[in-house]
């Protein structure tokens, strides 16, 4: 099936539509209305995605926006930033522009709720554009738009540390009571640049490696890969009556656990508008999310008097 990828050969990011990957409905409609491979789809989204990074194009930050919000799974964080904790994050979804209570200031481009069994990491994510530099000079000075870009996270840093803001945060974001008893660990990452900018300078690489402030993560864009189950994964906003879907990216696949997919509401219009997910798949997703956000129990069964749910890709 990965033969089936076209190389992509967009001239124009926007066209048809932002995170438009040539040649993947054509693979994908020969397993629909099942789910598609998982390879198939990070091969068409890599091949995209570096175009985009490697064009004048991505120095639209709107539209690397755009792009990311269409594919969540390039952005770190779903498992957290410490290693991969194998605890999905809430709510199966990166958030997109959140917002952090009475902070008139910018808000974050996205973020993670990720969580293992002891800790709750909101992952807060600032991306500039791939063609910021991290130096300039032959001395390695640290370039003002750095500086700049990582005053954003600090900003957010003392945010947290401040009166009740961490209680305001799990209000606001309707953490579940199980996740909201676990410790509160931010994380702040920084996407920045190409590795290009200091990767050929033994002086530059040891003063990068020095810039990151505790819980932070610097990083460049040459580093963003789909992550492990890139297709489990949404972009979501929330709104004040809760949180609504986005975008999908077009290899969604989602399990047969309702409590997944209860806090979020507008699956039918985000799959409508994913013009390159086969009709069939569309409609399938549609009829599973509806029975799974209606009755999140709908997979259960009794095995000798035991409520067992075998876990199941759909």
């Amino acid at each position: 099936m990965t033969d089936a990828i076209v190389p992509a050969v967009a001239e124009d990011f926007r066209l048809p539509f932002i995170g438009y990957l040539p040649g993947y409905l054509a693979a994908s409609e020969e397993t629909a209305p099942g789910r598609p491979a998982q390879e198939v789809y990070d091969a068409a989204v890599m091949e995209q995605w570096r175009l985009l990074l490697d064009s004048p194009e991505s120095q639209d930050e709107r539209l690397v926006h755009a792009f990311l919000e269409r594919h969540p799974s390039l952005l770190p964080g779903a498992y957290s930033v410490d290693g991969d904790s194998g605890h999905s994050a809430f709510p199966s979804a990166v958030i997109t522009r959140p917002k952090l209570p009475d902070l008139s200031d910018r808000e974050p481009d996205f973020m993670w709720i990720a969580s293992d069994s002891g800790s709750l990491y909101p992952i807060l994510i600032e991306i500039e554009t791939p063609h910021k530099k991290w130096f300039h000079g032959d001395r390695a000075e640290i370039h003002s738009a750095f500086t700049h870009a990582q005053g954003q996270l600090a900003e957010w840093r003392h945010w947290f540390n401040t009166g009740h803001n961490r209680s305001a945060f799990l209000e606001y974001y309707e953490i579940p009571p199980d996740l909201a008893r676990r410790r509160l660990e931010p994380r702040y990452v920084l996407i920045y640049g190409r590795r290009g900018n200091y990767v050929s300078s033994r002086r530059r690489q040891g003063k990068r490696a020095e810039l990151a402030r505790d819980g932070e993560r610097l990083m460049s864009f040459d580093r963003l890969t789909p992550a492990k189950n890139s297709v489990l994964f949404s972009c979501v906003r929330k709104e004040q009556d809760g949180y609504r879907v986005a975008a999908v990216p077009p290899c969604l696949t989602i399990i047969n656990n309702g409590e997944r997919y209860q806090p979020v509401s507008g699956w039918d219009q985000a799959l409508d508008d994913c013009h390159d997910m086969p009709p069939a798949r569309r409609q399938y997703l549609k009829e599973q999310l509806h029975l799974l956000t209606t009755n999140p129990d709908a997979y259960v069964r009794i095995d000798r008097g035991m409520r067992v749910r075998r876990p199941q890709w759909l």
